[in-house]
């Protein structure tokens, strides 16, 4: 029984409470950098945490925090950005960043629970990061000098872009004609249909909260399980 009791108390590490806090309230600065700097855009802010969001819930989820109590700090904190950063534009370019923020929220804890049951926090991190990066700049060719993708090709890889996601469910609906990926992707040569707001971003959250506690219970049994 010795043998197992490493990761006995691995699977069972419980991140305290004001720990958990103030990594979220961590998480959810760096989140929000781009809504102070770098030309205060509400897209490269979308862009930012189509990267952050999965990573930073792989992070939290890897050191144990309780998916169903302050897990949800670093989220809203980037909510509270997107709609301050919104107030300060003299046109809304996103109208409906609830959606959004559901949608994140969603990536989120789907990142959370990854990492619950990866236990690493640098290595689920730096992996969703880096796929979140490849998603994001498929499309574009990740601003490579050649034709686009065929139409087809391009239009599924918009689909599966984070930053594509977020945005159209914040209200973007022609985010594909975005000057990041208009000239990349070649929008102009196929029809897509944008992802719906209120039912991408209700079913996301739905599905990564879901995942999370998931990944959660059976942490918590397999090292009960170990510890037995």
């Amino acid at each position: 029984m010795t043998a197992y009791q490493p990761k006995a108390l691995a699977g069972q590490r419980r991140v305290g409470p004001l720990a958990s806090l103030l990594l979220g309230l961590l998480l959810g600065a760096l989140g929000s950098l781009p809504a102070w700097f770098g030309g205060r855009d509400s897209f490269a802010l979308l862009a930012w945490l189509a990267c952050v969001a999965p990573a930073s819930g792989a992070f939290l989820g890897a050191l144990g925090v309780d998916p169903l109590r302050f897990a949800a700090v670093a989220p809203a904190l980037w909510a509270v950005a997107l709609a301050l950063l919104g107030a300060s534009e003299e046109q809304a370019q996103l109208p409906t960043p609830v959606w959004g923020a559901l949608a994140w929220t969603g990536l989120f804890f789907g990142g959370l629970g990854l990492g619950r049951l990866a236990r690493a926090p640098a290595t689920s991190a730096a992996a969703l990061l880096l796929l979140c990066a490849l998603l994001i700049g498929l499309p574009g060719r990740g601003g490579l000098a050649g034709e686009p993708w065929p139409g087809r090709a391009a239009s599924v890889l918009l689909d599966l872009s984070p930053f594509v996601l977020l945005g159209e469910c914040s209200g973007a609906r022609d985010l594909a004609w975005h000057r990041s990926l208009y000239s990349a992707a070649g929008t102009d040569r196929f029809q897509r249909a944008p992802w719906d707001p209120p039912w991408t971003g209700s079913l996301l959250l739905a599905l990564g909260l879901g995942w999370a506690v998931f990944a959660d219970r059976r942490a918590q049994a397999a090292a009960a399980r170990a510890g037995g």
